[in-house]
């Protein structure tokens, strides 16, 4: 592969990459304000469906035979299977399973949870389903937005988009890492950081003593159509990279290629 293709493929993983991962946290974004457009313990499903569903323990109730299930029960069959320790505050939480009729008319429908010893349940343990007809009719009104466009939820598509925007990423460092080996050996580096100084314009590039750098050394600095746009004289540099500051009205961009002029006066 050329120094130009390796370039040009380099790029475009780059903008892929970033572009999967904008797209990524929007999903996210999308689920994790979808709730703040949905009605509270609203849940959606088609005739014959079930999802998980889950709420605080009534006060004074601390066993699932306790709770009392009231409302639609003929329509929406919900049946608390298990008692947990809440995440954030730490109280009691019943998780169970909530399975539509499949002869369910499409609807609104309200079931509530309370203890035996409440006469009326909490607001947080009142629960209306909306039956849907069929699919498209369940996908068009979802609240997620990557659900009513594509189909999918928004966490799954975050799933699949995070690995492939790492991947591009990982490409973009291995063809980097590539790109410098490739150029050190000829002599050349691209600029990766630009400085304001008293003394000029200060920039950073990938290579050094290893390449026969010093301080004192001439570099020329051409930009992406291989145009000579200045020069700069080295002033510090290690084994593997160098800073130098470029000469008079010199003009410098990162990704600019340096590469070496000439050796400094009396040098060997």
């Amino acid at each position: 592969m050329s120094q130009k293709t390796t370039v040009s493929v380099r790029n475009a993983m780059g903008r892929t990459g970033a572009l999967l991962m904008a797209m990524a946290v929007l999903c996210v974004i999308d689920g994790l304000t979808a709730q703040m457009r949905q009605e509270q313990n609203m849940f959606q499903m088609l005739a014959g469906g079930e999802m998980v569903v889950n709420g605080p323990m009534p006060p004074d109730t601390a066993e699932l035979r306790d709770l009392v299930i009231e409302g639609a029960t003929d329509v929406i069959r919900l049946a608390p299977e298990e008692i947990y320790k809440g995440f954030w505050m730490g109280g009691l939480m019943w998780k169970g399973e909530a399975r539509a009729a499949s002869d369910a008319t499409p609807g609104a429908y309200t079931v509530s949870v309370r203890g035996e010893k409440e006469e009326k349940p909490h607001p947080a343990l009142t629960f209306t389903f909306r039956i849907y007809p069929d699919g498209p009719s369940l996908r068009a009104n979802a609240a997620e937005y990557v659900m009513r466009y594509i189909g999918f939820h928004p966490y799954a598509v975050a799933a699949t988009l995070f690995p492939l925007a790492i991947a591009c990423g990982l490409t973009v460092f291995i063809l980097a890492k590539k790109m410098e080996r490739d150029m050190a050996g000829q002599g050349k580096a691209e600029i990766y950081m630009l400085k304001r100084s008293p003394e000029g314009l200060q920039i950073s590039f990938g290579l050094g003593t290893d390449q026969g750098l010093e301080p004192g050394v001439l570099v020329s600095v051409r930009n992406e159509a291989g145009l000579t746009v200045g020069r700069a004289t080295v002033t510090r540099c290690t084994e593997t990279d160098a800073i130098a500051v470029l000469a008079g009205d010199g003009q410098a961009e990162l990704g600019n290629l340096v590469s070496l002029e000439r050796s400094p006066p009396g040098g060997g």
